[in-house]
Parts: structure tokens; sequence; C-alpha cells
């Protein structure tokens, strides 16, 4: 268990301190506002106690599947028991804790794709605040077999396919652009034959990580011309895909 500061409180999480600095980066110049967090999956409160500290200003509220006996001196700390999928409970805590909007959740909580699906996107749309911070912790699960949704991952082959390969050296070889249309129709069939798919691991939180980029490119999946379905922009201002960390902000 290795272990860090920021501003001297001290911080630990299994040797991944980049959550830590990713949070410094993304919350730190808020710190001091009168901010609104929500954390999904707070086991014994210590995250909770340092965001207490760490956000002097913040109303801080976190959920968990068992009940929380950490005390908390500030007044400004509330925890709620119960299920992250739960859509009833997340409106009654946003109602509740912050009737305007979250300007920032956490979900550490299942790790498990479909309920980590149900309560991001329940809580995203219903109650984070445009331009809101969403982090999600620990994606990585869905490569654990173990993890109910997981799956040992298997890798594929990343090098062209034996066509691929043909079409190449004859597009690129002298016979070709020497008989008229030859090279051409060989650089029209390069194109045409490329690899359509690239099949890859989607179980678990891989999985789910994997489907928000289709909303990051809603605009071309929706385009006026080339798309499906009414044209709109994304939801998401921007996403960041890092080690076990995924940080959305959303649309303004």
């Amino acid at each position: 268990m290795s272990t860090e500061t920021i501003d001297d409180v001290p911080l630990s999480k299994d040797g991944l301190e980049h959550y830590f600095r990713a949070y410094e980066e993304f919350i730190g110049p808020m710190r001091e506002d009168s901010l609104s967090l929500l954390e999904l999956g707070v086991a014994d409160g210590a995250s909770l106690k340092h965001w207490e500290t760490w956000l002097p200003n913040a109303l801080i509220t976190g959920l968990d599947v068992t009940p929380s006996t950490a005390h908390f001196s500030s007044g400004r700390v509330a925890t709620y028991q119960g299920e992250q999928q739960d859509r009833a409970l997340l409106d009654r805590i946003g109602a509740e804790r912050a009737p305007e909007g979250f300007d920032v959740i956490i979900d550490d909580a299942s790790h498990v794709g479909q309920l980590t699906k149900v309560s991001f996107w329940h809580l995203f749309k219903h109650h984070l605040k445009p331009g809101g911070l969403y982090f999600i912790e620990d994606w990585g699960t869905g490569y654990w077999p173990q993890y109910p949704d997981g799956k040992r991952f298997r890798a594929r082959s990343t090098d062209f396919t034996w066509y691929e390969k043909l079409l190449t050296r004859a597009h690129a070889g002298g016979p070709s652009r020497r008989v008229p249309g030859l090279h051409r129709a060989l650089g029209w069939l390069r194109w045409h034959s490329v690899r359509r798919r690239h099949p890859s691991h989607d179980h678990g939180m891989v999985g789910f990580v994997k489907t928000l980029i289709d909303e990051c490119g809603i605009a071309d999946a929706t385009h006026e011309t080339f798309g499906t379905g009414a044209p709109r922009a994304s939801r998401f201002k921007w996403m960041r895909v890092s080690i076990g960390h995924v940080i959305i902000c959303k649309a303004e």
C-alpha cells in the first residue's frame, strides 16, 4: 500500500497515485469553493474524511451498500446506505443534498459495468451540473475473470491480413503502374477492403468505458448526411481515459 499527500493530507490508493494527481489537477483549482461532491462506494469513510479536510467548504455526500460508522466533525458530510443502481435513492440523495446538481461525482463503488452504467447515466443526466466532473475509478476490473462480468484478456494481432499485404505489394509494384487502370483499381480495392471492425476486449467495466466513446463521437454518429437519428452534439465537453481512471466533463 503506497501513500502520498496532497497539501499534507495523507492518501492511499494501492499504488495508483495518479488518481490523486488527477483530483489535484481538476478539483484543486476549485478546492476553496462551496462544491457539492458525491462519492459512490465509500467503505469505512476514509475517502470522505479526506474530502472533508481537503475541500474545506464543500458539501460532501457518500453512498455505500454498508452503513457508515465514521464520524465527521464539520457537519458538512452525510452518508447514505444503498446500491448505486437504485435510481429512486439517487434522486432522493440529489434532492436532499444537491438540488441544483453536484459539481463532482466519483464512482468507486461496485466496478461492475452494468451497475456503473445505470448510475452513471442517471446521475450524469439528472444530478450533475453543466461543466461538472464525473470520475470513474478502477475500470480495469473488466479484465479480471473473478469479477462477475470480467474476463481474462486475449490479445489480438495488430498486423495486416494476408490479402491486405498482397494488395499493398501489388499496388506499390511497378507492373501495376504500367497497365492502364490497374494501379487505380488496386488502389480502390485497398481503400474498400480495409478492415472494418477491430474487435477487442469488451467485458465489464472495460466494455462500459468503450460505450462512452459513442457519446464522444455522437456528432459523427448523428451526422445529417452520414449518420442516423437527429443530429446532436455530445453531452460530454471532454473525456480523459487513463490507467484505471476515467474523467468526464459535462457539456455546458
